[in-house]
């Protein structure tokens, strides 16, 4: 029979004592609520689903207008590269 968190805690208060604060005794509880409480994941459907995202995207790009070898990217504009001087990283303090 699956027990509700409150019955855990109880069931872990009744074993550890109920004035136990060490480190191991709060983690113990730290460790059951998180555990309890978070939300069920179905890791496998998600796997499923990513796996088959990217592979559309994979077959997708062979079948774009972007030809091959060209980037999506807008030319950069000509500017000048100032030049950074070691003695410019540091200011005086």
């Amino acid at each position: 029979m699956k027990k509700s968190l409150e019955e855990l805690l109880t069931n872990v208060k009744q074993m550890i004592g109920e004035d136990n604060t060490s480190d191991e005794a709060l983690s113990l509880i730290e460790d059951l609520t998180d555990s309890y409480s978070a939300p069920t994941v179905d890791w496998e459907q998600k796997y499923k689903e990513n796996d088959a995202m990217w592979r559309n995207k994979y077959r997708d790009r062979f079948f774009s207008d972007v030809p091959q070898g060209e980037d999506n990217y807008p030319p950069e504009p000509d500017k000048p590269v100032s030049k950074t001087k070691f003695e410019e990283l540091f200011e005086e303090v």
